[in-house]
């Protein structure tokens, strides 16, 4: 057993200013020079063993897998202390270093690129859900759902394309329980209608649902209800087969 280790306030500053002042060198390397004396442990969090997540493979990426690997290994975590910038910071720098440069590579990268997912600009969604490691955690959490034969199933949708991480989970209606699990849940049980052009569907499902209510509206709504909304749609969706300018 062991506690969760992160940086320190002031040197997450500091390796930002580094990479203003000294540019992109540092994340080529195989190892990332970091000041551990700038290090700390919170001995409220525990760790058993050591999570290795698995490494990408040409165009399989196993986010999933490393979602659901990363939410059980960390499962000390609340909603407020996955927002600490100084835990995934570290996470990215140091534990999975040689993950996050086969996942998120860094060949021709921008400074912009490295902050967005080596770092974490503020506890925003949008943000949580960029950076390499807690898009994981969090996009688990976001759809684990104990009541299941299968907690995960969800999740598994969930990171079937970017799509759902860049826009559902971090958007407005995302924000809604019942409303992220529904149309991840009508998606799996609509396989066949979203089996082409499944993106471009899913953005024009949640176009029409936010146009018909809004947030406020189906945030309120169960399930059930949810279904018989999407099911409105389901007609239009059939005809829905190339991306549209606002898909681009």
């Amino acid at each position: 057993m062991a506690y969760i280790k992160l940086f320190i306030s002031g040197y997450v500053e500091d390796i930002r200013k580094e990479l203003a002042k000294s540019g992109l060198k540092s994340y080529s390397a195989d190892k990332f020079a970091y000041d551990e004396s700038a290090v700390r442990e919170n001995q409220r969090l525990t760790i058993d063993g050591e999570l290795k997540l698995r490494m990408p493979e040409g165009n399989n990426h196993y986010d999933f897998e490393n979602a659901k690997s990363l939410f059980e290994y960390y499962k000390a975590f609340s909603p407020v202390i996955a927002t600490d910038a100084r835990i995934w910071t570290y996470l990215t720098h140091v534990d999975f270093w040689h993950y996050m440069k086969r996942r998120w590579p860094s060949e021709t990268p921008s400074e912009d690129y490295i902050l967005e997912h080596w770092f974490l600009k503020s506890p925003n969604p949008s943000w949580l859900l960029r950076n390499g490691i807690s898009r994981l955690w969090w996009g688990a959490y976001l759809t684990y759902d104990k009541n299941r034969s299968d907690p995960y199933e969800l999740t598994r949708e969930a990171f079937s394309m970017l799509d759902y991480t860049r826009h559902l989970l971090p958007g407005t209606q995302g924000r809604s329980n019942s409303f992220r699990h529904a149309l991840l849940e009508f998606v799996i049980k609509n396989d066949k209608l979203f089996l082409k052009y499944k993106e471009t569907k899913v953005r024009y499902l949640m176009r029409k649902v936010n146009f018909l209510g809004g947030y406020k509206l189906f945030g309120s709504l169960t399930k059930d209800s949810l279904f018989e909304v999407f099911d409105r749609y389901k007609g239009e969706l059939e005809n829905v087969t190339l991306p549209t300018d606002e898909d681009n």
